[in-house]
Order: C-alpha cells, then sequence, then structure tokens
C-alpha cells in the first residue's frame, strides 16, 4: 500500500486558507479600473449586494457614487449618466440603486466600506413613497439583502457599537433574518436582546467567518462578468444635443420633451406609461393609497441609521429629496398635507446631521419634475444634475 504523499495536501490547504483569509484589500485587486468604468452605470444587481466593486469604486476619486433607488433606472438624455459624459467635470457618476433599495438596504451598501467613507463625497437621493405606513416591506428587503454586506457589517470594527446594536435590533425585526440560523445568532449578540450560548455564538461566528469569505471570494468571481447595460431597454446613449447648453435651454428642452409625451392625462405622466398601466383601470386607483399616512414609518428611522453612519465617518453627503406627483396622489386619496409632514420630516433629520440637501419637493403640484407616478423625469434630471454638479465642485 502506498503512503499518501502528504505535501500535496498541505499545499492544497495552504492554498485554501490564503484565499479564504485574503483581506478585502488584496480580493479588490482583482478588479481593473476598465471593469470599475464598465460597472458604473451598469446597475447590475450583484454590484449592490457585493462588497468588492463598490470598495474598489470608492478608493478612486474619479467616482462620485449616486445611492438610490428604481429613479436610478430612468436612464433618458438628462440622466446623470448620459449628461456627465457629454458634459464632463472631472468625475464619473456611480449608480447603486434599484427597486426597493430603501435606507436600510442602502446602509448595508454603506457599511460594506465604512472605512473608506472619510471625506467621501456622496448623493443619496430619498423618495417619498418610502416613507409608507409599513416602510421597507420584508419582500423588498429580501429580494435585495446580501449576506456578504450583513457579515461585513456584523464582523466590521469600523462601526460605533451603539449604531451597530440599533441596526441589529432593526435587522432582527424581519422574519428571514431571524429564521437565519448563523446570522441571527451574531445579530442578537450585538443587540443584546437574548441570552446566546457560547456555544451557538462559536459555532455561528466560525461558520459565519468561512462563509462571509466564500461569498467574497464568489463576489471576485462574480465582478469579472459585469456588462454594461444590465437592462438595455433602459438604456439610451448620451446625446450630443446636450453639450454646451445653459441649465434654462435644458430646462427648456426636458419640459418640451416632456409635454409632448405626456399630453394624454391630466397627470403629466408618460403617454405610453398611462395607457398600458392607468388608463383602464383609472378608477381601481382613486382614492387607493388613502390609507397612507406618511408621517409615521419604520423608514423615517432607517434613514436616521444611515444618516448616523455617515456622520460618523465624516463622509461629505448631498442628500436629495424627491417630490410625490401631487396631482396623483390627490387623486389616489393623500392629502397635501399629508405630503407635506413627510417632506418636513425628511428635512429635519438631514439638517439635523449637518448634511446639505437638495430639497425639490416644491415641485409636488407642479408638472414635468416627474415622468410618471413616482420616478424622475426629464426636467427633474435637469435640476438634479445641477445641483451634483454644486455639490461636487464644492472646496472641502
Amino acid at each position: 500500500m502506498k503512503t499518501p504523499k502528504i505535501g500535496p495536501m498541505i499545499l492544497a490547504v495552504i492554498i485554501v486558507s490564503s484565499l479564504i483569509f485574503m483581506p478585502l484589500s488584496v480580493e479588490s485587486m482583482t478588479i481593473s479600473q476598465s471593469e470599475v468604468y464598465k460597472a458604473s452605470s451598469t446597475l447590475d444587481p450583484n454590484i449592490f449586494q457585493g462588497i468588492l466593486m463598490q470598495r474598489k469604486m470608492l478608493e478612486n476619486k474619479q467616482y462620485l457614487p449616486i445611492y438610490g433607488s428604481s429613479e436610478l433606472h430612468r436612464l433618458d438624455m438628462y440622466h446623470p449618466t448620459n449628461y456627465f459624459q457629454i458634459n464632463p467635470d472631472g468625475f464619473t457618476p456611480f449608480l447603486i440603486g434599484r427597486a426597493g433599495m430603501y435606507s436600510l438596504v442602502q446602509f448595508l451598501n454603506l457599511a460594506s466600506n465604512a472605512d473608506l467613507l472619510k471625506n467621501r463625497k456622496i448623493v443619496f437621493i430619498i423618495s417619498p413613497e418610502w416613507f409608507s405606513n409599513t416602510g421597507l416591506s420584508e419582500s423588498y428587503f429580501a429580494g435585495n439583502f446580501s449576506e456578504e454586506q450583513v457579515y461585513q457589517f456584523i464582523f466590521s470594527h469600523d462601526i460605533n457599537p451603539g449604531l451597530k446594536q440599533k441596526v441589529a435590533k432593526r435587522l432582527l425585526q424581519f422574519n428571514f433574518v431571524r429564521h437565519n440560523g448563523t446570522i441571527a445568532p451574531l445579530l442578537e449578540k450585538i443587540a443584546k436582546s437574548a441570552h446566546i450560548s457560547n456555544f451557538t455564538l462559536f459555532s455561528a461566528s466560525l461558520q459565519g467567518h468561512f462563509t462571509s469569505k466564500v461569498l467574497q471570494l464568489y463576489d471576485a468571481i462574480k465582478m469579472q462578468k459585469v456588462t454594461p447595460n444590465y437592462y438595455p431597454s433602459q438604456y439610451q446613449s448620451p446625446n450630443k444635443k446636450l453639450k454646451g447648453k445653459s441649465w434654462s435651454q435644458l430646462e427648456e428642452m426636458a419640459v418640451k420633451d416632456m409635454k409632448a409625451t405626456s399630453n394624454s392625462n391630466r397627470f403629466h405622466i408618460n403617454n405610453a406609461f398611462y395607457i398600458k398601466q392607468i388608463k383602464n383601470r383609472l378608477e381601481h386607483f382613486k382614492n387607493y393609497d388613502v390609507h397612507q399616512k406618511f408621517g409615521h414609518s419604520p423608514e423615517y428611522g432607517d434613514l436616521q441609521l444611515v444618516i448616523d453612519l455617515l456622520k460618523e465617518e465624516h463622509a461629505k453627503v448631498l442628500f436629495i429629496s424627491l417630490p410625490f406627483n401631487g396631482s396623483w396622489y390627490d387623486y389616489a386619496g393623500v392629502s397635501q398635507q399629508k405630503r407635506e409632514t413627510c417632506y418636513h420630516k425628511i428635512v429635519s433629520e438631514v439638517h439635523k446631521g449637518g448634511f446639505q440637501l437638495a430639497d425639490f419637493t416644491q415641485f409636488d403640484n407642479k408638472p414635468y419634475f416627474l415622468e410618471d407616478t413616482m420616478h424622475v423625469g426629464p426636467e427633474g434630471w435637469v435640476y438634479i444634475d445641477r445641483a451634483i454638479r454644486n455639490f461636487y465642485n464644492e472646496k472641502s
């Protein structure tokens, strides 16, 4: 009987161990700058649910990260990705957002690379629709949840323990998190919400560290496969008509575009969307949202967690507060008073945190800022582009 060769086995163990315990800084080196540029506007959810591409992006001041939700997918010609490609100003927008990426989801994105936030300029877009009675739903959170980011949060030493405790308690309010046999005990330990046996904690910690590293390796592999235009149907090539135009000229162009494409209804909603999604069911939407208050929502607490993290890490942030489509929400049963309450609470939270706010809620009852019931349209992007440019060019 042949004696097994120990050398190759030892070498295999060394290779696997080195991969498993490789630091993030080394793993992110597998991503080239050309891949970061490709990823900047792709809207590939693998980027949002990972760590490494965002880390590589934050390390390079060429990129200005824009955190938001589904409005980022409205890639019309005035969208920041297209506008700043035609009218460059020293930076490239990097989009981080899709439907359901409310404040708590974005907290985990930001917390995953908290050590890179100091003095980093970022843009954070707030949608008032987030602040419903229930806030972030179980289904939206589950669809955008990242175990890799949660493990990074759990094992991070860059976040204040008091803030970590608040976030852990919030995460444990979601059923699918509480039923995760590895993540839940680790969060419960941070939250100090239950007695966890030393054996359970040791086992969860060991498994958590191992799973975290495996997920990071998988993240590194996925980032080699990122391709531009994850949603090709929503992409528009940059339009040279934007070149060198003044803001008033751009606004005039955008309003003209919207007037031509939203003239079929009194809500100033894009014709194609209105005809397909609303026209034949208009009566169904009468007062359908009347139960929503928008003044009391778990989302206010989640936004505060984001603000606390960014303040703690000394990030330089421009928050952008979007309006409701006032005429539509009047029809849906959400009064002007309810909407104003929501707006004022957002302003209060951001200003208490000491951050800048580009407040566009004055467009609540004015047409053309939005293109449908909630998403930014051409005129809205013109105003947002100007706010982003002014923010970026401010001296630190």
